[in-house]
């Protein structure tokens, strides 16, 4: 097994890196980032869906891609052999919501690594950062995001890490000058038309033990395309089948984020009436592939007088591919 927390990743700990944006985020990345991921695009118009800015590389300012594509923030660590890169998991927090006039600084921070087996004896080396979202002078979102790399010669997607840290998809995202797809339940009918898809239940509604509707999305080529034009990412994983399989995975891998993406349109398309979401924290298990149907579930857990909770997982077929998930939002209305 080789050693992947070596000296020399142990002293990139702390590091730091800021992104200033070069333009305000604006209502044209609102409204695309919306049709990506099968929102209502009249809804969101001066404020941002909240987990956009955490998933778009628009704010790195970044001109020229990397050697995967990738206009986002990237780790050079050192690390001892080639590895793949596999998303884990994020936890959002939500201080404000971004506004389309708001001129975006980015802090990212390398806070942890832990080197663990998979089931196989296999080396994963798995990496904490932490992202700080501020406009104006003021805090509108953090990230916490979990890394896995493994080894080139070992990358499966196809998940046998251990339960306690099983992998996720395989970073970042595709595709420029997409036209986005328009996002399909399972019977065909596209989601913005389901009939009740735009109705959030009253506050009344909202109890613990109350079953949200699911969201089914079928996510296509075409979609995952347009998700990463969507999000300025245009990681090869997630439209070059050639690329993919030589990670290991059999064919392109939709971003881990747009599942995340897509369990905070779930909970606000059905619980979010007077609710603003606070938080949203979820674990990658295992990948997802393009032409893969996903439903979102959630169940509420709790509801006081500050807000309430929803515990939530992403499947396909009999396959749980993030869990555990949860978000909290908190009541801005009567």
């Amino acid at each position: 097994m080789s050693k992947l927390l070596t000296d020399e990743v142990r002293a990139a700990l702390g590091s730091t890196v800021t992104y200033a944006a070069p333009e305000p985020l604006g209502r044209a990345s609102i409204r695309y980032f919306a049709l990506a991921i099968g929102a209502d695009p009249q809804r969101w118009r001066d404020e941002a869906p909240p987990t956009l800015i955490c998933e778009t590389a628009q704010l790195t300012g970044r001109a020229v891609p990397d050697p995967n594509s990738y206009l986002g923030h990237v780790w050079e660590l050192p690390l001892p052999v080639p590895c793949a890169m596999f998303r884990g998991g994020n936890d959002y927090q939500f201080h404000r919501p971004a506004r389309f006039d708001d001129v975006i600084e980015t802090t990212w921070t390398l806070t942890d690594a832990t080197e663990r087996q998979d089931r196989a004896g296999g080396s994963l080396l798995f990496v904490t950062a932490e992202a700080a979202y501020t406009a104006n002078g003021g805090l509108l979102a953090t990230n916490t995001e979990t890394m896995i790399f493994r080894p080139l010669g070992a990358a499966r997607p196809e998940s046998d890490a251990p339960d306690d840290a099983a992998e996720a998809e395989a970073a970042h995202d595709p595709a420029a000058n997409a036209v986005p797809a328009t996002p399909q339940l399972d019977d065909g009918v596209p989601d913005a038309a389901a009939p009740d898809a735009r109705e959030a239940v009253p506050r009344a509604a909202v109890r613990p033990g109350r079953a949200l509707r699911p969201l089914r999305r079928r996510i296509a080529l075409a979609d995952m395309v347009a998700y990463g034009a969507a999000t300025w990412d245009w990681h090869r994983l997630h439209y070059d089948e050639a690329h993919a399989r030589r990670l290991g995975a059999p064919a392109p891998v939709v971003d881990g984020q747009m599942l995340g993406a897509l369990l905070a349109e779930c909970v606000l398309r059905d619980a979010g009436a007077g609710g603003r979401l606070v938080r949203l924290a979820y674990r990658n298990r295992a990948p997802v592939y393009a032409g893969e149907t996903v439903v979102c579930s959630g169940t509420i857990a709790t509801s006081d007088d500050a807000g309430f909770s929803v515990d939530l997982s992403v499947s396909v077929g009999d396959r749980v591919v993030v869990a555990p998930a949860f978000a909290q939002l908190a009541w801005t209305s009567g």
